[in-house]
């Protein structure tokens, strides 16, 4: 039986440093040398988990951006991507412009993200105006012609932070638009609201069922924290979840092991695999 193991990151593998141990790192790289099919799905994009990761000898393409994305962190490649088509793309810009909104809009173009936005302003949301995305992408800069830069390549993503009051009629004109899903939260690391916007065939559960497929694997074992992390709960033949998950997700899955912080999954796996 060929089995894919597949793991979130943050909560889950990395521990609450966003970091993986030594420990960790040992183990997972003896595993995928012993032959494991060994993976991550993850929320991040590319560029802000590859360089987490670098010291993972990781040979199974990954799941990025909560399934937009299946992404082979050998050749830096985007093996498969759930984009937005051109006309639904502009309904959404102009949702947010309706509102008297700029926003950041992600362009997958020649193998690279490229990131927009309408407003200088928007370079202070730092969670999409980064260090990391400024090195990594192909292209981050203000635009006055959203239809352009959508023309120029295949948009994957919208996003924007803001108060819940501001963000609220956004969503809810995205909502009607066909083709697309949209997440309002509050990010707990700056007290501020995001809204983000994606096509509604992006799942962790879709891209792991073609992951499985594209590797003919038999069995699915998959590490969650969140509620992110239950559409791959749902669809796994065998789940696990670090003591430190929410209440909810532990009581979904198979068993609950050592938390992040104590080297759960890597402990599972070792005693499963060597």
């Amino acid at each position: 039986m060929k089995t894919l193991y597949v793991s979130d990151l943050d909560g889950t593998l990395f521990n609450s440093k966003k970091k993986i141990s030594d420990y960790s790192t040992t183990v997972l790289n003896r595993c995928i040398a012993e032959g494991m099919k060994f993976t991550v799905a993850t929320a991040r994009m590319p560029y802000g988990c590859d360089y987490r990761l670098k010291s993972i000898n990781l040979t199974t393409p990954g799941i990025l951006t909560n399934g937009v994305f299946i992404y082979d962190f050998n050749k830096k490649e985007y093996l498969h991507a759930e984009t937005i088509d051109q006309e639904t793309a502009m309904k959404v810009v102009d949702a947010f412009k309706k509102n008297g909104k700029e926003c950041f809009m992600y362009v997958l173009r020649e193998n690279q993200i490229c990131i927009y936005y309408g407003d200088k302003a928007l370079e202070e949301q730092t969670q999409y105006y980064s260090d990391r995305a400024l090195e990594e992408c192909k292209e981050i800069c203000e635009t006055d012609d959203y239809a352009a830069c959508i023309k120029n390549g295949e948009v994957f993503y919208f996003a924007l932070t803001g108060t819940e009051e501001e963000l609220t009629p956004v969503k809810e004109l995205v909502d009607g638009i066909a083709g697309v899903s949209c997440a309002l939260y509050l990010n707990i690391y700056n007290q501020m609201y995001c809204l983000e916007i994606f096509s509604d065939r992006a799942s962790k559960k879709n891209a792991l069922l073609k992951l499985k497929e594209m590797l003919g694997a038999d069995e699915l074992v998959v590490f969650g924290d969140n509620y992110n992390d239950v559409p791959m709960i749902e669809i796994a033949d065998r789940s696990y979840a670090p003591a430190n998950a929410v209440l909810d997700i532990k009581e979904m899955v198979s068993e609950v092991l050592e938390d992040c912080d104590h080297d759960g999954v890597a402990k599972f796996l070792k005693k499963e695999y060597y």
